[in-house]
């Protein structure tokens, strides 16, 4: 549910090509894998740590887990201090983060070449020995708890696009929020974090991607030491429903003291699946791309500059989830503004895009600018290693990277018409609209 797309129209549609080192990869007997891109153009490195774990794997009851390691990570382990670990980091002149989502957790570090054995080894040891301290939990999961109250519960555009999320989807864990709810941060305890480390932290749901200047052999022997050496324990499945159809059009409205209007639908779309549906969710990343993104985004300039239905307007696709996406549309509304006439102008479009093709200047152009983004991507080494770990970890393989771009390159009109008709209809839409409170 994200626009990851930038505007650049200078590069040549179908001769660009992303050009990368070779993916050198090995997976270890307890089931920890390595992904290493080598580029030796700077001694500076990526270390991503990636986890098959996010609020996905978390039950009833006990949402927000995977989130509360993200935290508790940095707490201290057997042989680090609380707050030990990133002080080190930059005592390297590196830095370091993590984050978390429903489908995976993921740490990283940016550090000077000479220092990724020593990163390797330290985050092997804390993933190993965490040391889950009743009293550091008893403080993080304070902080965790105003995090969402700042977050969500006091911004009413978010906290409304989480009910939403939450009414268009009866199995897929995507309903519940990543920061879990709040009755459920409540009640966790040092238990039920003890126990998902032990089921969740473990080497088989590990990938070490490194993307900077290292020596694959070389750093395979320091991951096989540390990683490696890990207890192989055995994880099941994921839990991965599949989600049933839409049997009619629902609707949420939701009263809370805000500034403005916002009205959002809903869609559930496939992602893609490498070889099996690669036409199909490449022409809806075109089409979320032609209606939002850029400056020439339909949305935007129908809506919102010619029509004056609203302040703000675009929608939003992501291709690389599991199970499905939830495809969304929004608009923010002025006060004298009408969620009414928005969505029915709104529909009025999605409507007109599926009875008659997108012209060639529109598909041109955003197929320039996705392939632009991509390419604009490899000057970074954090994002070329996300998008390896992101791949790798939600189960697409990162091998598979740049075929998206083929597929993106192969869209026609005709593909974006048919899938802009086969799901983009009134009745699999869950609708939201925010609805400021009138105080007396």
């Amino acid at each position: 549910m994200r626009i990851l797309f930038l505007l650049l129209l200078s590069v040549p549609l179908f001769s660009t090509h992303v050009h990368a080192a070779e993916l050198q990869q090995a997976t270890f007997n307890n089931g920890a894998r390595l992904i290493v891109e080598e580029d030796h153009s700077a001694p500076i490195a990526m270390v991503q740590v990636w986890l098959k774990v996010g609020g996905r794997d978390e039950v009833p009851g006990k949402t927000g887990l995977a989130h509360v390691f993200e935290h508790m990570m940095f707490k201290g382990s057997k042989a680090l201090k609380p707050g030990e670990y990133s002080k080190r980091i930059s005592a390297m002149g590196g830095n370091d983060n993590a984050f978390t989502s429903h489908d995976f957790t993921a740490y990283f570090e940016t550090v000077p070449a000479e220092q990724v054995d020593t990163v390797l080894k330290m985050e092997a040891e804390r993933f190993a020995h965490l040391d889950l301290n009743e009293e550091e939990f008893g403080r993080e999961i304070k902080v965790i708890m105003e995090e969402r109250r700042m977050r969500t519960e006091d911004d009413p555009n978010s906290h409304m696009f989480e009910e939403l999320s939450a009414a268009a989807l009866r199995l897929h864990p995507y309903r519940n929020p990543v920061i879990g709810w709040m009755q459920d941060l409540e009640k966790l305890n040092i238990k039920d974090v003890r126990a998902f480390y032990k089921k969740h932290y473990v080497a088989r749901n590990v990938t070490v991607v490194i993307v900077g200047d290292v020596d694959f052999k070389h750093v395979k022997k320091i991951v096989a030491r540390t990683f490696g050496h890990m207890k192989d324990v055995k994880v099941p499945p994921r839990f991965n429903p599949t989600e049933p159809e839409p049997l009619g059009a629902k609707r949420v409205d939701v009263h809370l003291p805000a500034k403005s209007p916002v009205l959002a639908i809903t869609l559930p779309v496939p992602v893609w699946l490498p070889g099996k549906n690669d036409s199909e969710t490449a022409a809806l990343a075109v089409a979320t791309y032609i209606l939002g993104g850029g400056r020439s985004a339909i949305l935007q300039r129908q809506l919102v500059d010619e029509q004056r239905k609203a302040f703000s307007a675009s929608a939003g696709y992501d291709p690389f989830g599991m199970g499905l996406d939830l495809w969304y549309a929004y608009g923010m509304l002025g006060a004298k503004q009408s969620p009414h006439d928005f969505e029915k102008a709104l529909w009025a479009i999605l409507k007109d895009m599926g009875n008659k093709p997108v012209s060639v200047k529109q598909l041109q152009i955003a197929k320039k600018n996705m392939i632009a983004n991509e390419i604009f991507a490899q000057d970074s080494l954090y994002l070329r290693a996300k998008e390896i770990g992101r791949m790798e970890t939600v189960g697409i393989g990162a091998m598979h990277k740049d075929e998206w771009l083929n597929a993106i390159r192969a869209v026609t009109a005709k593909d974006i018409q048919e899938v802009v008709s086969k799901y983009f209809r009134p009745e699999r839409a869950t609708t939201g609209i925010l609805k400021p409170e009138v105080h007396s």
